[in-house]
């Protein structure tokens, strides 16, 4: 009879996401990992595998709460210049939270693994297409209903946005300031002409 595991898996999980987001990869060890999600080492590896298997299963989750996340905000019953206002506001709430150190977990996973690890690559590529969808399609019926005056591709204007959230949590490891912030937001979304 199989025993039962002796940690909760997801929990575990979201503790080795949560080391790697604040540490990265690199400066994260499997002995870093097993102090801080509390498991043994034979549970770390019989349960995901190597750091990298653990990092990659990390990543996962994120892009499943994140997309979440995205998915709901914009399936809210306010016009898009508003819900993408508010998840603008929401980002940079979260990336002030910590002053700006955490970032955003899968940008850090794309500068420090994304030109060196080719499955780390093709998650984020999935993951930034797969936002883009969401984004692209809520657009595009924006323009539909004139609800923004911007006329470019939706799918053009997602990829445009989508680089401004990611450009808001790579500049906040520099200059962590909320008005800074803001201010790119807000130019940033001017280009839908609301």
């Amino acid at each position: 009879m199989a025993r039962p595991k002796e940690f909760e898996q997801d929990a575990a999980l979201e503790r080795a996401m949560n080391l790697f987001w604040e540490h990265g990869y690199e400066a994260t060890s499997i002995r870093d990992l097993i102090a801080y999600v509390g498991i043994s080492s034979s549970s770390i590896y019989n349960t995901f595998g190597d750091k990298q298997d653990v990092y990659r299963a990390a990543l996962e989750r994120y892009r499943r709460i994140e997309y979440e996340q995205v998915r709901q905000l914009l399936a809210q019953p306010r016009p898009l210049c508003e819900t993408l206002a508010g998840m603008f506001a929401e980002l940079i709430d979260s990336l002030m939270a910590d002053g700006g150190q955490r970032g955003s977990f899968t940008l850090n996973a794309a500068v420090e693994l994304g030109a060196r690890d080719p499955i780390v690559a093709g998650l984020l590529r999935e993951h930034f297409d797969d936002i883009c969808a969401l984004l692209a399609g809520r657009l595009a019926a924006a323009q539909a209903n004139d609800e923004i005056g911007a006329r470019s591709p939706a799918l053009d204007l997602a990829r445009y946005l989508l680089f401004g959230m990611y450009g808001l949590a790579l500049i906040v490891k520099v200059f962590p300031d909320r008005g800074r912030l803001e201010t790119t937001a807000a130019l940033t979304l001017a280009v839908l002409d609301c």
